[in-house]
């Protein structure tokens, strides 16, 4: 095993993507090994045929369209116009957004650059603290891998062989609970700012703000609805997604044709990025699966005689670490398959451990030195990427508490 880690790690030490350091890893071993040569083939074309898999493109496809078409400055302009003008009802309505379009897109830095774009410059320009400002952005989208339809939990499904609906319906009572978490401390920390308040909406205005937001308003109970009832499969809802967003994107907000182009070409390559890291890791994770490591690492945590809280505690630690270097799709697929025998064994609820696990990369979004949303909201604001993770410390705190006491919640995690 130790070509095989001193492979992956080399390559990402040169700068190397994680899915060419992955898959150079996992071919090392299949040469070092003399692996049958279909065995790369067999690999790669077991991990890609899976129809659950076409969730992620038309998903990517659907946030694509809806951030660039200017759908998300309407959904803002209706909740500004609502609670805009209380005393720290701004930064509430960021909150609200980031729920909001986390419940259309599944990632969280696409999240945060649709919503930071409208939002950050309002919050600063009203005189809010621009720290605080980029800070609750950057956490707030976070949401976008909890809320359904998040990314990481179809990937979590496909490896441990668990429902992608089952995991939608066990995230949204979780995340709907972050979100009022977020959003209580956003509104406390709001009012304690010294910002003038704009004058309250007419109902005119307010009516005018929710004809323009309806189309994407309708979305989520859409699909999200119709998933719930069981009038269609994650697969369907996501492809329902992606039609309903262009359709909105060229009737309504009048997108040239040549723009949607553009946009598709973008969501292609997020979606073969994602499908890269996939493939790559799924190389690894049958040299592991080969070499017996997941095995010996549960005969190796047995020998501890842990207390199952402890060691519950313990391993969010070392997401939280990992989380640091590495992003979530990298970890979720490199570390799961290891970890799914010792789950198991421990009579661990997989469901209630994947919930854990995402709120868990939603520390990791906000983390240095690799916390992506870190770095697309200092791209979006042009402030420092130190200065919007310290902006983020608040929110940060509330996500740990959250993490800890859902560990302890009675059947969440243990059966």
């Amino acid at each position: 095993m130790f070509p095989l880690a001193f492979t992956a790690f080399g390559f990402l030490a040169l700068g190397a993507p994680v899915a060419f350091a992955l898959g150079m890893a996992g071919l090392a071993y299949l040469v070092l090994s003399a692996a049958d040569p279909a065995t790369l083939a067999s690999q790669m074309f077991s991990t890609l045929n899976t129809a659950t898999l076409m969730t992620i493109p038309f998903f990517v496809l659907s946030a694509e369209v809806l951030s660039r078409c200017g759908a998300t400055r309407h959904l803002v302009d209706l909740f500004s116009a609502l609670i805009g003008h209380y005393r720290g009802g701004l930064p509430v309505v960021a909150v609200i957004s980031c729920a909001f379009f986390s419940a259309i897109c599944g990632s969280s830095t696409a999240t945060a650059a649709a919503v930071g774009v409208v939002l950050i410059p309002e919050l600063i320009s009203r005189g809010y603290d621009k720290r605080f400002a980029v800070g609750l952005v950057a956490t707030a989208g976070g949401l976008g891998i909890l809320i359904p339809p998040s990314i990481p939990l179809i990937l979590y499904g496909l490896l441990t062989d668990t429902s992608v609906g089952a995991l939608f319906q066990a995230a949204m009572l979780p995340g709907l609970t972050l979100a009022v978490l977020l959003g209580l401390v956003a509104y406390v920390i709001g009012r304690r700012q010294s910002v003038p308040l704009p004058p309250k909406a007419s109902a005119a205005e307010r009516l005018a703000a929710l004809k323009k937001a309806s189309g994407i308003l309708l979305m989520p109970a859409i699909v999200l609805g119709g998933l719930y009832l069981g009038i269609f499969t994650p697969t369907e809802a996501s492809a329902i997604a992606a039609s309903y967003s262009i359709i909105l994107a060229v009737t309504v907000y009048r997108t040239k044709l040549s723009d949607l182009l553009n946009m598709l070409i973008a969501s292609a390559a997020t979606a073969s990025l994602i499908m890269l890291i996939l493939v790559a890791a799924n190389l690894v994770g049958y040299a592991l699966t080969n070499e017996r490591v997941p095995h010996l690492a549960f005969e190796w945590v047995r020998s501890f005689e842990v207390n199952k809280y402890l060691f519950m505690i313990a391993l969010m630690g070392v997401y939280i670490v990992a989380g640091m270097f590495l992003e979530i799709i990298s970890i979720i697929l490199i570390t799961v398959p290891i970890l799914l025998p010792i789950l198991v064994a421990m009579d661990v609820n997989l469901i209630g451990f994947a919930i854990l696990l995402v709120v868990n990369m939603e520390l990791a979004v906000i983390s240095p030195p690799i916390g992506l949303n870190l770095f697309v909201i200092s791209g979006i604001s042009r402030v420092p990427v130190v200065d919007v993770f310290r902006g983020t410390l608040p929110f940060a705190c509330v996500l740990l508490v959250m993490l800890v006491a859902m560990i302890f919640i009675p059947g969440f995690i243990f059966r």
